[in-house]
Order: C-alpha cells, then structure tokens, then sequence
C-alpha cells in the first residue's frame, strides 16, 4: 500500500492487486458524530444520486452503464465517535475495455463530478432528487426500529454511551430528516469536503493517472478549514446502569455491555479481539456451547466489541422467564474467560477462524476496500497478513488479562408488553 497526503486533512492511499477485474475508488468523509448526522448522510446519498450535468436518474445510470456498467455506492457508519460518510465508485479496469478506453481516469473524473461539482456551483439537487433520498434513508432508520435485535443493541449503546458521539445514529432520527431543507444539505456538504477528513483509497490492478490529480485540484477550489477530529471518549464503568422497555414482541431481548476504559486500534486490542471471539463468537464459542446450547436459555447469544471505544456488547435473544438466568450465566462465561478456563483447542478454533476469515477479505474487493475503510482513522493500519500475525502471537495469558479488564456496565432488557406480538425481526 503506497500513501501520501493530497491536501490539509486528505489522505490517498493506493493498494495495488491484480486479483479483479475492476477498480475501486473510494472517498471517505470523518467527522465528530452530532446532530448534524442526518444532513450529512442526506448530502452524501445525494452526492452518489447524479451530479450537476446528469442531474436525474436516467441519465445518470446511462453514464455509469457507458463504462461498461459501473456502479456507485454510499453508506454511513460510525468509527468510534465518528461519523464515516464514505461514497465509492467502481469501474472496469482499462485492462478490459475496447480500444484501450481510459475508464478509470474517466471514472475518476464522474467521482470527482458527484462529489465537488455542487459544492463548487453551489446549486441545489433537483427537488425530486431530495424527496426520494430523504424517503430511503428514512426508511432505512425505520427499518433499524422494526429490527428489535438491531434495536435492542443500539439501545444498549445508547444508554452506555450518553453524552458520548458513539451513542448517537450515524444515520440521524426520522425527525431530524423531515426537518432538512435545501440550506442544510448545502451546508453538510461543505462540511464533508472542507472540514471532515478525508481519506482516499484506490484498489486495483494501477494506479489511476488522474484521480489524485483530480482531488488535489478540486481541494485547492474549496475552503478547507479542515480541523482534527477529537480524541475518541474512553471511559471505564462506574456505576450499573439498568433500563427495561416494553414493546408488542414474542421474544425478550437481553443487551449487556461491558467496558474496559480502555480501547485502541487494531495492535492494542488484538487480544480483546480473540477474548471477544472465545467468549461469544464462533459456534465453538462459551455464550454458545453453554448459554445457548447446553443450557437452552437463548435463541441466540453473541458477544460484538467496539475497539475504538473499548466496549463488548453481548447480546441475546431470550423468553422472558429466562432472561434472569441467561444474564447470570453470560457473567459466569466471562468469568471463566478471566479464570483461563477455556481450553487450548478454543485458542486455536478461534484464531483459525479468525484468519480464516480475515484471509477471505483479499479475495473480495469490496471487503478489502472497508477493511482499509474502517482503519482510515489508525495511525498506522495494519494490512489483512499483519493482522493475523498479531493474532497467532496473542497467548493464553493475553486472553485472561484481556477478560479481566472488562467490567458491566449497562444492562438493557426489552420485554414484552403483554399485548398481541409482532412478528419477530
């Protein structure tokens, strides 16, 4: 992976493989998770909608559809107590293309177009554009609320997290969209492109010619006001919080996170990674062996870290006369896990498993390109092969320490109200 820096606050990192056929360039925009998550992500969905010469749908899937049907995507997600709006586009390498056509560099130029060209003209995206990006993303924020086990868990991180940018959407809250007029989209998109970090990443067979050519004249055009994202809030726990809500649900859903105050990147937490992994990841996994199988306590029983914000959240799907029971036998797992009673062939299952699946990630460009998406704001990524050396180095003892560090600190419990029950998502 070959980097540099095109502008105050932008990084370009170019990752060289001839395993596809196809480019990826990807722009990834980071800034403090607030209020402002859901004009953000509406002017991020809009930026990949079209640009300001292919303003409506038809016309703009005909361009993509010239470059031998390439394809644009966006999402929004959340790296600690960041906000990461990130748009890609990904294209036919020139390798494939007749008559030696330049469809990465003409590629790069449509990125570049959808993502500086209303900033630079400062106009507005076609009313019907807005609506119908406004109406998607208010459905997917709903869909997260119908989701109960999706629910259930952002709760969970909500009620740990208070006060804290990670407990709040990446997305925003249905409320906030409906309030968003043409003003506040021009605004989130200058925040994206003068004031977030940026950082760039390119997968492919070459380097394109243009494209970092590209952003560092469209950087120069812009006010970049660029300032440092903050440190990320790492706290340890204090005092047990514990809230109970009731909704129409068949199945009860029991949320436990836990803290350690401490959290890092990828070579800090490498063990919390395989501690997490034993205790509730794979089939071979303590929540599943114990809580889920052998004591039939759980539909299902995971454990999910947060590295960044040193967080587990376990969570679990119970019937209501279980979840007393299911939550003394998930601290027990834990328990063990800081006891060292856990087995050698757990070490091993987990670490195979993890690399196993870490190895599957530069078999996929789309993997490979959020495996560098989601370590944007590390100080120094680790690549898939270093990750899993730092893995097989991580020992028994590692493991314990790591399980020891981590303390309860909110209990969430979702019950059913009593009423007729929703279909469980």
């Amino acid at each position: 992976m070959t980097e540099k820096t095109l502008a105050d606050g932008v990084k370009y990192s170019f990752v060289k493989t001839d395993r596809f056929k196809t480019t990826v360039m990807s722009i990834g925009f980071y800034l403090p998770l607030s209020r402002n998550n859901a004009a953000n992500t509406l002017a991020l969905n809009l930026m990949k909608s079209g640009t300001e010469s292919l303003p409506d749908t038809y016309s703009f899937q005909r361009r993509l559809a010239s470059l031998y049907g390439a394809s644009a995507v966006a999402w929004t997600a959340k790296i600690g107590d960041c906000q990461e709006l990130r748009i890609a586009l990904t294209v036919n390498d020139d390798r494939y293309s007749l008559n030696a056509e330049p469809t990465v560099n003409l590629g790069s130029q449509l990125l570049c177009d959808m993502v500086f060209g209303r900033v630079l003209s400062d106009t507005d995206y076609p009313k019907e554009a807005v609506l119908r990006e406004k109406r998607l993303l208010k459905e997917n924020i709903l869909a997260k609320l119908n989701d109960k086990r999706t629910y259930a868990r952002n709760r969970c991180e909500q009620i740990m997290c208070e006060g804290e940018g990670y407990g709040l959407d990446p997305e925003g809250n249905i409320d906030d969209v409906d309030r968003l007029e043409n003003a506040d989209i021009r605004e989130a998109l200058k925040r994206l492109t003068e004031e977030a970090f940026v950082s760039v990443q390119v997968i492919g067979a070459a380097e394109p010619s243009d494209f970092a050519r590209l952003l560092a004249q469209n950087f120069t055009k812009i006010n970049r006001r660029f300032a440092f994202l903050p440190l990320d809030t790492v706290k340890a726990s204090s005092d047990l919080k514990e809230v109970t809500e009731k909704m129409p649900v068949k199945q009860g859903k029991l949320v436990m996170g836990f803290k350690n105050g401490i959290g890092g990147n990828d070579r800090d937490t490498v063990a919390d990674w395989i501690m997490t992994d034993i205790f509730g990841g794979g089939p071979y996994s303590k929540l599943f062996c114990n809580v889920r199988e052998k004591l039939s306590l759980c539909y299902y029983c995971s454990a999910r870290p947060t590295r960044r914000k040193g967080i587990i959240v376990v969570d679990s799907g119970v019937e209501e006369a279980n979840i007393e029971a299911a939550r003394i036998a998930i601290l027990q797992q834990l328990s063990d896990m800081a006891d060292g009673n856990f087995e050698d062939k757990d070490i091993n299952s987990s670490k195979l498993s993890l690399c196993d699946t870490i190895g599957s990630v530069e078999s996929d460009q789309n993997m490979l390109l959020r495996w560098y998406a989601s370590r944007s704001l590390d100080e120094a990524p680790v690549t898939p092969d270093e990750m899993c050396r730092l893995i097989n180095k991580v020992t028994r003892e590692d493991i314990m320490a790591a399980a020891k560090n981590f303390t309860l600190d909110t209990i969430y419990t979702l019950r059913p109200d009593g009423s007729e029950s929703e279909a469980e998502q």
